[in-house]
Order: C-alpha cells, then structure tokens, then sequence
C-alpha cells in the first residue's frame, strides 16, 4: 500500500513538473514571436552593418557599404509571393526615388528568385545569399528591412510587408537626410 501510494506521488510530480516545463516552453515561443521577440531581430540603429560584396541575378556586384548612395536591404525568401503590396511597393520607390539602392537578399535558389522576378515584375535586384548574412544581419523573420546611410550605419529597422512601411522608411530617409544637410549647414556657417 506505501510503495503504491509512493508511485501515485511520483506520478503526480512527473506530472507537474512536465505540465511547468510545458509552460516555460510555450511562454518562450509566445515571447519570440511577440512584438518584444521581433524588436530583438535585426541590428539596431546606429551600429554599422556587416561589410559584403556579391553579385546579383544579373552578374552587377553589389556592396554593402555603399559608400555613395543610401540601401534598402530586404531580407526575404519565397515568402515574397505572400506579399504583393510589398512588391508593387519596391516598384514604386525604385522608379521614384534617386540616391536610394533596393536589393532583395534572397537564400533562395536561382531558379526560385527568377520566377519571383517574372511573376512580379520585380523591378529590384536580387542578390542570392547564405544563411550566414541572415545570421550576421540578426534577421529571423521575413520580409526585413534594413534602412543604410552610405557608411553602412542601420539608420531604420523593422518588419516589412506592406507599401505603407516603405513610405514609412522613405519618410525616416529624407528627415535624416535633412538632418544631416542641416548640420552640415551649420558646420560650414561655423567654420567660416
């Protein structure tokens, strides 16, 4: 009668205690999926992104940074196809918008990324990278934006899947642009 009353105790504690392991487990995943988990993803603003060169679909080499000319880098594979907005956003600002470089990085294979472009008409370059870029970037989840100065500095960072959070990034943009070009005033007017 003890050692069953024993194992009826031992049963209810291995009970519990997978029922709490269970529900760290599960807040877990909640927390990294949450808006809290998703801020974590990606470099913050005002840390230099990871230096790279590689070739687009295209063969034209494309680097980061680019010394010259703002970069928006998106993250994304396959998902793409799920978020036509995007696409026809990118569109709009690459025919738009001067002084600013939209790449699509893509961990996709070549066959993939090129129906991608002739199903959307994509009008942006897709650079095919590994996994290794993603992880250096911090990018978990698709589409991710990146928003550089012409020294590689993450000025904006954040989920992307709609034009509207492109106008939102164009508009962080030309108010650092402004910013900049105004110190850059007053520093001459110092100077002189």
């Amino acid at each position: 009668m003890d050692t069953a009353l024993g194992l009826t105790f031992l049963g209810v504690e291995l009970a519990f205690i997978v029922l709490v392991l269970l529900a760290i487990v599960r807040t877990g995943f909640f927390r990294l999926e949450s808006s809290v988990g998703i801020a974590r993803d990606g470099l913050p603003p005002g840390k230099s992104a990871p230096s790279w060169s590689l070739p687009d679909l295209e063969g034209h080499l494309r680097v980061t940074p680019s010394a010259d000319h703002w970069q928006l880098l998106i993250f994304t594979d396959h998902s793409l196809a799920s978020f036509p907005h995007l696409v026809a956003g990118m569109n709009h600002l690459v025919a738009s918008v001067q002084d600013l470089e939209i790449l699509v990085l893509s961990r996709d294979d070549r066959e993939l990324c090129e129906a991608t472009i002739r199903a959307f008409d994509l009008q942006v370059p897709i650079v095919q990278v590994d996994q290794t870029l993603y992880d250096n970037f911090r990018v978990r989840v698709m589409p991710f934006a990146f928003l550089l100065d012409f020294r590689g500095i993450v000025r904006w960072v954040s989920l992307v899947n709609t034009e509207e959070h492109l106008s939102h990034m164009l508009r962080t943009m030309r108010s650092l642009t402004a910013e900049s070009n105004l110190s850059e005033e007053v520093r001459r007017w110092a100077n002189s």
